[in-house]
């Protein structure tokens, strides 16, 4: 349901979002060019959309509203046609498209927010192309960055985990996702929105505490801001940051490390020099084996931490004929100083 609904005031020129979110934008050289804003209707993504608004002109923007019925609340609909009306009165020309989530998550055999966040970015990567946008800016702020990291703390997770959720990365070679938004406080969206006295739409399901991350939101960050720390979400981010600059030292080495190792290379086998690996760091070459992954576009939902040392363990044990099973049907087998990796057909 919506909160009340007030004038929408264009004075905006003094709201600290706006100056975060105009900087953000420039120091990237994101000016003067197509920008689609993602917007389900929520107080964050509406905050975004008048932060953006409100600098479009002097950053030179072409702004564009995209809005996804995901098909899963009966009044999904009207927050369309909410957003369709609020896109028209910033005179933003906006796209629609409504999916049956749920039908694609039997389908394919994901989860539903799985399926959904899929459906979503695919959405936003054609909505962009179609509209001439090198960028697709959504709203996520510094407390969902917090929520990330927690929950990847919580669910056991490596480096790459403490990273929480990039600043930017490509949905395709020719569209950016980009998250102005990841430093800000939600407190201080919320704070935006009050003082332009703007509506936005509220998602009961948020409130659903049956749900891990709602959870975290409503009842784990609050306590750790009450009986620890009052900035623990900034502390949280501010890991993020500093693991996400150590995991790209990491990358770099791995990838020159996967890059020495590969002997052949096809969609469903790959053939690696167990030498190359055998005296390399743990760690390095697990992550090699992550980015070989991410290269090949395998499925790695279901490969754990256990999955991924194992199989690290094969590439330097220099047994030959052995072999390990792996998630999602892939085998890999060591054969003399190689070790072969084979996915399925069709999976």
């Amino acid at each position: 349901m919506p909160v009340p609904s007030q004038p929408l005031p264009r004075s905006t020129d003094n709201a600290e979002v706006v100056r975060e979110v105009a900087a953000w934008l420039e120091k990237r050289r994101i000016v003067r060019t197509g920008l689609l804003v993602g917007v389900s209707g929520g107080a964050d993504s509406v905050g975004l959309l008048r932060a953006i608004d409100a600098c479009r002109r002097s950053l030179s923007l072409d702004v564009r509203v995209a809005h996804l019925d995901h098909g899963l609340r009966a009044e999904s609909a009207e927050d369309a046609r909410w957003v369709q009306r609020l896109s028209g009165q910033f005179g933003l020309p906006a796209v629609y498209e409504r999916v049956d989530v749920p039908k694609l998550a039997t389908q394919t055999g994901q989860g539903i927010e799985h399926s959904a966040r899929d459906a979503r970015y695919e959405f936003f990567r054609r909505a962009a192309i179609d509209g001439c946008c090198s960028y697709v800016a959504v709203a996520h702020t510094a407390d969902d960055q917090a929520e990330t990291i927690l929950h990847h703390v919580i669910r056991g997770t490596g480096l790459a985990g403490l990273r929480g959720m990039p600043e930017s990365r490509p949905l395709s070679s020719e569209v950016m996702l980009i998250r102005p938004l990841l430093g800000v406080p939600r407190s201080d969206v919320l704070g935006f929105l009050g003082k332009l006295q703007q509506d936005y739409r509220i998602d009961a399901s948020n409130d659903d505490e049956r749900f891990t991350r709602n959870r975290l939101r409503h009842t784990l960050l609050p306590l750790l801001r009450d009986e620890f720390n009052p900035k623990a979400a900034e502390a949280l981010a501010r890991l993020g940051r500093q693991a996400g600059e150590v995991h790209r030292l990491v990358e770099n080495l791995a990838s020159a490390l996967l890059e020495s190792a590969i002997v052949e290379r096809q969609d469903d086998r790959v053939v690696l020099a167990c030498p190359v690996l055998r005296d390399a760091d743990r760690h390095l070459v697990r992550e090699a084996l992550r980015l070989l992954w991410t290269d090949q576009r395998w499925p790695r939902q279901r490969m754990g931490f256990d999955d991924w040392d194992r199989l690290a363990m094969l590439a330097q044990s220099g047994r030959s004929s052995k072999s390990l099973d792996l998630p999602h049907g892939i085998r890999a087998e060591q054969r003399g100083s190689t070790m072969e990796l084979q996915r399925p057909a069709g999976t």
